[in-house]
């Protein structure tokens, strides 16, 4: 590409000037840069790196199987603990006190109803991908708690039984906060979704931090 304009306009004296230039573009005074090799001026060609701008479709379709399956998993345990659905399972609010209080949580029915809620609507904005980050905070610090009071009964039977499932939503609330909900999803091309790291550092912060304030101002 040519770094001098095209335009021409008669000198006073007649001879041909550039326009915002003296001297012609061969001058080596004026464009210092433009040393002649040989009887070639033609500048070298620069260097350029490719950039790959989006994740490849195949990422976006792994986002979002983790996304739902996070989704709908807190959604279930959240109308299970608040609605004892579906009917059967045996893990309603009368259960989840009951388990509170004794893991040493208080107060537990009012715990039992935060942590059902929580679920049930984080877990639906996580599936439908709106504020997915954002949301997944919500099941990272429930999963957090759960994994530190289940390690010392995992520790004592010699198993990750105990812990197997707080660690399975861990993992994937983690992969959300970080990751982001992908383009398939409510909050894609949102401004939050363009700035993923920033966003994602901060819910994992909240995140944490709501975990260790349950664990250490709720937990006898």
């Amino acid at each position: 590409m040519s770094l001098w304009r095209r335009d021409r306009a008669p000198a006073a004296d007649g001879e041909v000037a550039f326009l915002g230039f003296e001297g012609a573009p061969s001058d080596t005074a004026v464009f210092p840069w433009r040393e002649e090799r040989g009887a070639s001026t033609v500048d070298e060609p620069v260097p350029t790196t490719t950039v790959l701008a989006v994740r490849p479709w195949g990422t976006e379709v792994g986002l979002l199987v983790a996304r739902v399956t996070l989704g709908v998993t807190a959604v279930l345990g959240g109308a299970r603990t608040l609605f004892d659905l579906p009917r059967g399972h045996g893990d309603g609010t009368a259960h989840t006190q009951a388990l509170l209080g004794g893991l040493g949580f208080a107060p537990p029915a009012e715990l039992a109803t935060a942590l059902g809620w929580a679920q049930l609507v984080a877990g639906l904005l996580v599936a439908l991908g709106m504020f997915a980050s954002f949301a997944a905070s919500a099941l990272l610090a429930v999963a957090l708690v759960a994994v530190v009071v289940t390690i010392p009964t995992a520790w004592a039977s010699g198993t990750v039984g105990p812990a197997e499932a707080p660690l399975f939503g861990l993992a994937l609330a983690a992969v959300v906060v970080f990751a982001g909900p992908g383009r398939i999803s409510g909050d894609a091309d949102r401004p939050w979704y363009r700035a993923q790291t920033p966003v994602g550092t901060t819910c994992a912060v909240i995140g944490v931090g709501t975990a260790l304030t349950v664990l250490l101002a709720m937990r006898a």
